[in-house]
């Protein structure tokens, strides 16, 4: 009966689309469009999409409304591929034993993501994975990040001792411990997913000149050689190309550059006798609300007064929210940004989320407290460990701008200040290219954006739209000098 009746719905649209000449009879379209995109049909909604492209008689806004929901249905699909038979599978394949019983007891918890799409379960495109990280039996059992996580303290372990050292000597947030970096960045757009002759536009990530921790940036070179580098001012710092498609040929944008980065550390001590904040109208902008991902919802405001005290300085009540983030949620690979309507949102409702997540969760609580946050991103270049990577900064007027690495969380480590570092510093294995998110690009982008939010592996359209990330691959090599 349900299949019947999205028959028969189909067949109405259909109608609809053949005698759309009017006005009416396109809102009526575009309603059960979004009825459709509501209800998780995306088939037919790029099926509707597809057919409304090639008429002339619809008007523009309703077919980029309808492109719009196209877009993001592929998006969906994308994101959940797995039926429940491919998640038993991928579950065998690790040697767990599991039937349909289980998903639902799984999913009923909140441990097993997935999303109603074209009438069935369609589980997220790392919900097997992220499993093994939030059930408690599970997590016993496979560990699967142990050695990562390892791997990385050990790096970091010897890093952050060497800067609190170094910075007791220089002083507090002056910059130390430099790192000379080589970076070979590439993407490479699939042979034939635009039609050749057409030409891509490609903006890659690039270091910011206006970082007192990055200095000594060189571009080496670049292929295609004509490029476009961003005013140093813009929150997001990028390299621009444009290439012709040639037919059945990847289409590949390179750069080479070298930058030196360094780390900075607050003494915990000096920082919680500071007094705090005062009036300073440069910094006004990092304390209020920005829908949709900085919100002082109910939820929000509620989790600030229980986790902060009045007689708090602005330093503590930052570590108390810090401590809070470390101990209640946990690190899960996430869903891509731009499908997400409020991210420190999702965090809350499902007490997990990626650095970035945790981050905006942090910044959020921060302002709610009235402590000035904001955004910074790029990469972290920390060897064998080269990834995209979120963190943030709070402002104290008398020690400026210290940074916040929330999902770097408490180091495993009995000295209280290595344990806490990341709290009050940053280690110089940091590619910073973003001093806020979801900021426009330079030039700015025609199409709407794949990843609207951050902005780290790069962007890429052509005359017939945005080329979103199944179509691209991305690749960084590091060499440390």
């Amino acid at each position: 009966m349900r299949y019947l009746k999205l028959f028969f719905l189909l067949l109405k649209i259909c109608f609809m689309i053949l005698s759309c000449n009017e006005h009416g009879s396109e809102e009526i379209l575009l309603r059960e469009a979004r009825e459709l995109m509501d209800a998780g049909r995306f088939s037919l909604v790029l099926e509707l999409s597809g057919t409304v492209s090639g008429r002339p008689v619809i008007d523009d806004r309703v077919r980029s409304e309808l492109d719009s929901m196209a877009d993001y249905a592929r998006r969906y699909m994308i994101e959940f591929p797995y039926s429940a038979e491919d998640i038993i599978r991928l579950l065998a394949s690790d040697s767990v034993d599991a039937g349909e019983d289980m998903l639902r007891e799984w999913e009923k918890a909140g441990d097993l993501e997935y999303m109603w799409i074209d009438g069935e379960r369609r589980y997220f495109r790392w919900a097997h994975r992220n499993l093994y990280r939030i059930n408690d039996s599970l997590r016993a059992l496979k560990q699967i990040d142990r050695q990562r996580d390892e791997s990385l303290f050990e790096v970091c372990a010897g890093e952050t001792d060497r800067i609190i050292r170094l910075s007791h000597r220089t002083g507090n947030g002056i910059p130390v411990n430099p790192k000379k970096m080589k970076v070979m960045y590439t993407i490479s757009v699939d042979a034939d997913a635009v039609p050749p002759g057409e030409v891509i536009r490609c903006w890659m990530p690039f270091p910011r000149d206006d970082s007192p921790r990055l200095d000594s940036i060189v571009l080496v070179k670049t292929d295609p050689a004509k490029h476009l580098v961003s005013p140093g001012s813009l929150m997001h710092r990028s390299i621009y190309f444009e290439k012709e498609v040639v037919m059945g040929e990847p289409t590949v944008f390179f750069m080479e550059l070298e930058f030196r980065s360094w780390s900075t550390y607050f003494d915990p001590a000096e920082l919680s006798g500071l007094t705090g904040n005062g009036i300073n109208p440069e910094i006004d902008e990092y304390t209020v609300v920005r829908p949709p991902h900085i919100r002082f919802s109910e939820e929000i405001t509620t989790l600030a007064s229980s986790i902060v005290k009045e007689d708090m300085s602005t330093f503590e009540k930052a570590r108390a929210i810090y401590l809070w983030i470390n101990d209640n949620i946990i690190w899960t690979s996430a869903l891509e940004y731009g499908l997400m309507t409020d991210i420190p949102g999702y965090v809350l409702s499902n007490m997990r989320g990626d650095c970035g997540m945790q981050t905006l969760l942090f910044i959020s609580l921060c302002r709610a407290s009235g402590i000035p946050a904001k955004w910074q991103s790029g990469w972290m270049m920390h060897p064998g460990h080269v990834n995209l990577h979120d963190w943030s900064e709070i402002w104290i007027d008398q020690a400026g701008w210290i940074p916040v690495d929330v999902s770097f969380k408490l180091q495993p480590s009995d000295d209280p200040a290595a344990s806490e570092f990341y709290i009050s510093g940053i280690d110089s294995y940091r590619l910073i290219v973003n001093d806020d998110y979801g900021r426009p690009l330079y030039p700015e982008k025609i199409f709407p954006r794949s990843e609207p939010v951050d902005f780290q592996r790069g962007e890429l359209e052509w005359n017939g739209g945005n080329i979103y990330f199944d179509k691209w691959k991305y690749n960084m090599q590091v060499e440390y000098k």
